[in-house]
This record gives structure tokens, C-alpha cells and sequence, in this order.
């Protein structure tokens, strides 16, 4: 069934009106003290991914054969003839990021087009700030070169472990490099309002696969506010970024996708052709690093500080907020901290010393880690001779937009590098 939502002031028929200001949440406000008035081109892409991302949480996914959603989503613009143009691309990238049907339809809005909207070329780096590792990383790496730097965060209303992480990360960053780097946070949410309804906490769908694309959307119109040079990075380790499913139980919106290299593509093209610049760029400066190559190139010092990052998605969830130790992950967050001589006491559960055969089979420790382990035995033999056959297996890797060759090679190092830590603990080299 066809989910039908407006993104504007009135609902013309559809199933649910997300409103901006009532609501929906844009964070316009947060970018209009940062910024100055936006123009007509800025609000319409602040509502159009705000209004996406609303729509992805309150269609909730179905069971069984229903995990796939139809959405269409009704959004009114003033630039409807340059909206028209990115319709296509846009709806293959919520595609890609999701695996949801998405149908995009622009309405005509009043108001002023935006005829010209100029860019700058000042020397500077614009970054999409997790509070992860990954972000830590890559800030790290352009505050050792002495790079202008404006870091950009995102997360929903209420999601205090989160900011907390952010404002840490942050903080430690400064104190380190002895430099003030600004930080941008917007909220974007929705909201139940008199008159205005919005589906409660239960009935959202958790996901929340399009975040990336509200994510980049806030991002590139900080790059071009900031007056920088056209280049927009997003930090994503090679595992995380290319993201090969486990197993065939989490293809397709079982498996994030925020950072897919042909979403990141088609996104680079609908920006370049929405803002008007042919030379933008959106860069992911670890596409075919491990997690442990990235946390490596973190001074000593901010290695032993990283524990103030957060990667577990279900942080907010733990009591003291800790890393529940168990999702796919924090297993991986933990390798790479371990693979470079890094141990901290942060995990709700410490699932490499858990005897798993005292677990259920259903029960999400013993088959994270399980599925983990199977997942990086396939690359364990791999040789130049047999490497094609992984396309068989992973037909993600049928990709004009991946390197084939750096991806096998990347997922070899991945395997090996989880294969010396994991041997480490006896519980888990039973299983082995």
C-alpha cells in the first residue's frame, strides 16, 4: 500500500501534511543564525530533505514480505523548474539509500525563484560530524594540516547521549589542537502539533535510511555559506561505506546504505545541478580504509581519548549511555580500537568473553556475532585466482561507482585484521 505525504501548507488529498514550522521541524531557524535569511532555493532544499526525512519516520516498515515501503512524497517548492530536473536522480539515490519505492512530485509554490546562487573558492573543509570515530578521524586529519574547518551535525529532537558525544568529540578535538573549530548542530524532526499530527515514538519506523540525505543537504549549503572551495567530505570507513551484507537476511533496507559510493554519486550530481555548480564535490576520504586504518591515524593521545565517541546506534537506549558491546557496530568499533592498542571498559556487554552457547538463537548477541564471523571468513582465502566469485555472492559489488579491486582488497584486510583480535579471546576462538 502507497503511503501519500505533503511536505507544505495544505494536504490537497494526501495522507498526512507535514507542515514546516508545526510538525515538521526544518532547523531553518539554527541555519538563520548561523547564516542570515535564506533565500527560496535554500528553503525549498531545507524542506525538501527535512520533509523526506519525516516521511521515512513515520511510514513504518511492515513485516515479512511488507519491508519493502511505497512512499510518495508531495512537496511544494518555489524552484519547481529546477526541482523538476533532479526528480530522477533523486528518487534513484532514496532508492539506493533505503531499497523503499520513493515517487517525488514538486508543487508549485509562491514566492521568488533564485536566479543566481554564487560560490566562493576559500581554502576549507566542510564535514558531516557523527561524533563517531570515523568523524573524529577526519577532523583530526584536517586540524593536523591547519585546514578552516566547519563540522556539521544532525540528530533528532531529544537525543541527548548523542549532542553529548558531538559536544565531546568536539571539545577534545580543540583542547588538542589548541584551535576553535565551529560546530553547526541542526535539529530536524517531526512532531505531533494541535491539528498537526505526527505518529508517536511506537508507531516510527527506526531506520531512518534517508538520514544522509537531509544530512549532506544541511552540509552543502553550509559549504557554500562557509565560502569554501565546492568540496563536501563525509567520513565513512570502506566496511561501513561499501557495507556488504552480512547474509541474505539483511539485504535491501536491513543493511545501511548512508554512505553507499552510488548514492554519494547521484547526490554529488543533484546538488551540482540544484546549486549551481558543476564542480562540486562530496568526498569520502576512507572509502577503502578499515575502521582500524582510520582510528590509526589518530595522534596517541586522541586515541586514548576516543572513548568519549559514540558508534552504537542503541546508545541513548543503555544505562550510562554506554556502547551495548554487541551490534554490529560496536563489534567493529572494538577491533580496530583493540587492533591499535586501544582497550576501554565501555561496553554494556562484553560479548567477546560471552559463552554464546548459553544463548538463544534469536537472541541479537550470539547472532550479530555469528553472522560477523561468517561474514569475514569468505574473505579469508581470498586470492587473485577465486576473487570474481565474490560478485556471485555480493552483486553490490557489481558497482561502476566501487573499485572492485581496492573493495576485495579492503574486506581481505577487514577479515584479517578481526582474525587477530577475535583469536585473542578463547570464548570466540571456539568458534572459530
Amino acid at each position: 500500500m502507497k503511503k501519500r505525504i505533503m511536505v507544505g501548507e495544505k494536504i490537497r488529498g494526501y495522507d498526512l501534511l507535514l507542515c514546516p514550522g508545526k510538525n515538521l521541524y526544518t532547523g531553518i531557524n539554527k541555519f538563520v543564525e548561523e547564516f542570515g535569511d535564506t533565500n527560496s532555493l535554500e528553503e525549498d532544499l531545507i524542506n525538501l530533505a527535512s520533509g523526506i526525512f519525516a516521511s521515512d519516520l513515520a511510514v513504518k516498515r511492515e513485516d515479512r514480505e511488507h519491508y519493502i515501503r511505497n512512499i510518495e512524497v508531495g512537496v511544494e517548492v518555489v524552484n519547481l523548474h529546477l526541482f523538476e530536473r533532479i526528480k530522477k536522480d533523486l528518487e534513484g539515490a532514496l532508492y539506493v539509500v533505503s531499497k523503499d519505492n520513493w515517487s517525488i512530485k514538486f508543487i508549485q509554490k509562491k514566492g521568488v525563484p533564485t536566479l543566481a546562487f554564487d560560490w566562493q573558492n576559500k581554502e576549507g573543509a566542510t564535514l558531516l560530524f557523527s561524533g563517531g570515530i570515523d568523524s573524529m578521524c577526519a577532523a583530526s586529519e584536517f586540524l593536523k594540516e591547519n585546514k578552516d574547518l566547519v563540522l556539521v551535525s544532525h540528530n533528532s529532537h531529544a537525543n541527548h547521549a548523542v549532542d553529548n558525544c558531538q559536544k565531546k568529540v568536539h571539545d577534545t578535538l580543540e583542547k588538542f589542537y589548541k584551535k576553535a573549530v565551529k560546530h553547526i548542530h541542526i535539529k530536524v524532526y517531526g512532531r505531533n502539533q494541535p491539528k498537526y499530527p505526527f505518529p508517536k515514538d511506537e508507531l516510527r519506523e527506526n531506520t531512518q535510511r534517508t538520514r544522509s540525505f537531509l544530512f549532506l543537504s544541511l552540509a552543502a549549503l553550509v559549504t557554500r555559506r562557509s565560502n569554501f572551495n565546492k568540496i563536501l567530505f563525509m567520513a565513512e570507513n570502506g566496511q561501513f561505506a561499501i557495507h556488504l551484507p552480512l547474509n541474505s537476511a539483511r539485504v535491501g533496507p536491513f543493511s545501511t546504505h548512508t554512505a553507499d559510493p552510488e548514492f554519494v554519486a547521484l547526490v554529488e550530481r543533484i546538488f551540482q545541478l540544484l546549486l549551481s555548480n558543476p564542480d562540486f564535490e562530496i568526498k569520502n576520504p576512507f572509502l577503502y580504509k578499515t575502521k582500524a586504518e582510520v582510528f590509526e591515524l589518530l595522534p596517541d593521545k586522541l586515541k586514548k581519548a576516543a572513548n568519549v565517541s559514540a558508534s552504537c546506534w542503541m546508545i541513548s537506549r543503555i544505562p550510562e549511555n554506554k556502547h551495548c558491546g554487541y551490534c554490529i557496530p560496536c563489534i567493529s568499533r572494538r577491533i580496530s580500537l583493540e587492533y591499535n592498542n586501544i582497550f576501554f571498559k565501555e561496553y554494556h556487554t562484553d560479548i567477546f568473553k560471552t559463552d554464546l552457547n548459553k544463548l538463544s538463537d534469536t537472541d541479537d548477541k550470539r547472532r550479530n556475532l555469528i553472522d560477523y564471523l561468517e561474514f569475514i571468513s569468505k574473505f579469508r582465502n581470498i586470492t587473485d585466482a577465486n576473487k570474481h566469485e565474490l560478485k556471485y555472492e555480493f552483486p553490490e559489488l557489481f558497482n561502476p561507482a566501487i573499485d572492485f579491486d581496492k573493495a576485495v582488497n579492503l574486506y581481505k584486510r577487514v577479515s584479517s585484521q578481526s582474525y587477530e583480535i577475535l583469536n585473542k579471546y578463547p570464548k570466540v576462538k571456539k568458534l572459530i
